[in-house]
């Protein structure tokens, strides 16, 4: 192995915003087409919400199914009825994502080069059930509030449906980003050495595993640097409020906040 490499884990890698089997897919999946694109280059945008809101009563079943499973793994159970009492203590359960505000967290702000121009892509050409997708999925994006319409923007990167399966409309959306990152100052960040990060867990006898429904979707993006970060569908431009993943502070970003 060379100096200058390293090998680091999938969980490691999952931390750090970097899904493998995503990239694998999108690349099995390429094709010299609309619909596909570089995924070590592109980020996916998966459908926020696939089903209508789950009742209080569903979101409550599914964490006593949580509960039950800690119990099955070992959690004390002279200690259960203190867990059920934290954990609904607070509306933060989700099964889908809802219009709920962003996480109360600083926002991604986003720095230019100096001279950065603005860019924006020409409109793509798709086929009628690739637009019909970009548009039912990105008016519920609308919808939820996590973008808006934007047709006075500056700025646009192209939206590039991935096809995630052979079904018609299994497509993802993802966005190119690459001539917005290449103007970008991207944010200095260190990379955790997993060896460490695991002797903070020595000696320890019980361990948490939380997992963040859509977790980018959840990061507020500041309004300065929004109108950077619009995308253009074959119809309309959009601007994100929350932090868009594929642009190059995104990842660095969400580690930092966790």
């Amino acid at each position: 192995m060379d100096d200058d490499e390293f090998i680091i884990g999938r969980d490691l890698l999952v931390t750090l915003g970097i899904d493998v089997d995503r990239q694998l897919e999108q690349l099995a999946t390429h094709r010299d087409d609309e619909t596909s694109g570089d995924p070590f280059s592109l980020e996916a945008d998966e459908p926020p919400a696939e089903r209508q809101a789950a009742t209080d009563d569903e979101v409550r079943a599914a964490v006593e199914v949580l509960i039950e499973r800690a119990l099955q793994h070992g959690f004390p159970p002279d200690k259960v009825d203190k867990l059920r009492l934290i954990v609904f203590a607070y509306d933060v359960w989700r099964l889908e994502l809802r219009d709920d505000p962003p996480a109360r967290v600083p926002p991604l702000e986003v720095r230019l080069k100096e001279g950065a121009q603005p860019s924006k892509c020409k409109p793509r050409k798709y086929p009628p059930h690739i637009r019909q997708f970009l548009r039912e999925f990105n008016q519920q994006l609308v919808d939820l509030g996590l973008v808006y319409e934007n047709p006075t923007s500056r700025w646009a990167s192209p939206v590039l449906p991935v096809k995630k399966s052979q079904e018609l409309m299994d497509l993802r959306q993802t966005t190119d980003y690459r001539e917005i990152n290449s103007v970008t100052e991207v944010m200095a960040a260190a990379m955790p050495i997993l060896s460490l990060v695991m002797e903070n867990a020595r000696g320890k006898q019980h361990f948490g595993l939380f997992v963040f429904l859509k977790g980018f979707w959840q990061l507020p993006l500041a309004e300065l640097c929004q109108e950077w970060m619009s995308y253009m569908t074959d119809e309309k431009i959009f601007t994100p409020r929350r932090v868009p993943q594929g642009c190059s502070d995104a990842a660095i970003h969400f580690q930092k906040t966790m």
